[in-house]
């Protein structure tokens, strides 16, 4: 299968911070609600490897798939004992009902193809009554509105000038590849970031993604925003959060717009889980 979805590449000096994160991620008290010590994990897209880490860690038995060979190259050569694979959350290698548990954390959305297979997938390789967490970006109600005053669009215009490689070249900095060969074009039903240029992500409502979910069989158990303060920070900017060294730092009136603004559910949040069951 030909590779159209986005493929990271990670700098192994962020390895070590990006581990030491996890247990304060918004996602981890789900997992530790919903994913079995005594059951067999599956990671679908497993990125840097930091969550299979910290999971093998505290007992877990935890797959990782990966798309990305380099990443799954330096990852095996780093951390022999973790069980990290090369794969495709668009055709799992693994048989029907394989997993006690699955976890896929801001992946499914760079599959320009749309989400549907990857949902497919995990549906097929979980066995029956088991869980499943998934994150996605939010197109919440703030991107909502930034999208209808053009603001979007202006944020768009801005990144694409940045990927421009003669500009980049007048002021001394490395040429970025492209995408634009690729033969697949972003859907247009979803909400495409950026809306222009090279695809990187899509981002759901949350009717929307739990619509997508339901529809590849699923039961939706948990519907939550999540991410709230990266959603200051890329929203608003670094003007109330700063981010370093993969934290993020509000300061006092930053911290006010997000515990106000967190007040309206789906208003501003970054990324949208849901815990999805697969029924008997």
């Amino acid at each position: 299968m030909s590779s159209t979805s986005i493929v990271f590449k990670w700098n192994p000096a962020d390895l070590q911070k990006l581990i030491e994160n996890c247990p304060s991620e918004p996602v981890t008290p789900y997992i530790f609600k919903y994913v079995p010590k005594n059951g067999k994990v599956l990671e679908a897209g497993c990125g840097s490897g930091r969550f299979v880490y910290y999971l093998h860690n505290l007992g877990y038995d935890i797959v990782g798939i990966e798309i990305g060979k380099e990443t799954v190259q330096f990852l095996n050569s780093q951390f022999p004992h973790l069980d990290i694979r090369q794969g495709d959350v668009r055709s799992l290698p693994f048989p029907d009902d394989s997993f006690d548990s699955i976890i896929s954390l801001g992946v499914i959305e760079h599959v320009i193809e749309g989400i549907d297979g990857p949902i497919r997938e995990m549906y097929r390789v979980l066995k029956t009554g088991s869980y499943a967490i998934v994150i996605v970006p939010s197109f919440n109600t703030i991107r909502r509105i930034k999208y209808r005053l053009g603001f979007l669009h202006l944020e768009a215009l801005l990144i694409a000038l940045k990927r421009v490689n003669v500009l980049r070249k007048l002021f001394g900095k490395s040429p970025i590849p492209s995408n634009r060969g690729n033969s697949v074009r972003p859907l247009k039903q979803y909400k495409r970031w950026p809306i222009k240029g090279d695809f990187f992500e899509y981002r759901f409502r949350k009717e929307e993604f739990e619509e997508q979910l339901k529809r590849g069989g699923f039961q939706i158990v948990e519907s939550v925003p999540v991410s709230l303060i990266d959603g200051i920070y890329h929203e608003f900017g670094r003007v109330f959060v700063k981010l370093s060294n993969h934290t993020f730092y509000p300061n006092r009136i930053g911290r006010w717009l997000n515990e106000t603004l967190a007040k309206a559910p789906f208003f501003h949040n970054h990324m949208h889980l849901c815990v999805v069951k697969k029924p008997a």
